[in-house]
């Protein structure tokens, strides 16, 4: 499975519908902060309250630049997962 997008600088709304603001120097901190050897984020369909079941893992993210977005590296990642987000079924 390709590096993928997770976030991006700008503004979004809250599910309570509160609109924030977040920049790219935020975007830079959440990255330098980000240590997998803490805890690993998995990788899931949504947004589940417990993550589960994880389909894979994000072993590391870095922020683009380019596209003000921060991008997620994946690893151990289920193979008919991966095929059904490469077939765009996810």
């Amino acid at each position: 499975m390709k590096r993928f997008s997770i976030f991006r600088s700008g503004r979004h709304t809250a599910s309570s519908g509160t609109a924030l603001e977040f920049s790219d120097n935020q975007l830079r901190q959440a990255v330098a902060a980000y240590d997998p050897a803490l805890h690993e984020a998995p990788i899931v369909v949504g947004h589940p309250k417990d993550n589960h079941p994880a389909y894979g893992w994000v072993k590391g993210i870095s922020f683009d630049e380019s596209t003000h977005e921060i991008v997620a590296e994946p690893h151990q990642v289920d193979s008919d997962f991966s095929e059904m987000v490469g077939a765009g079924l996810l």
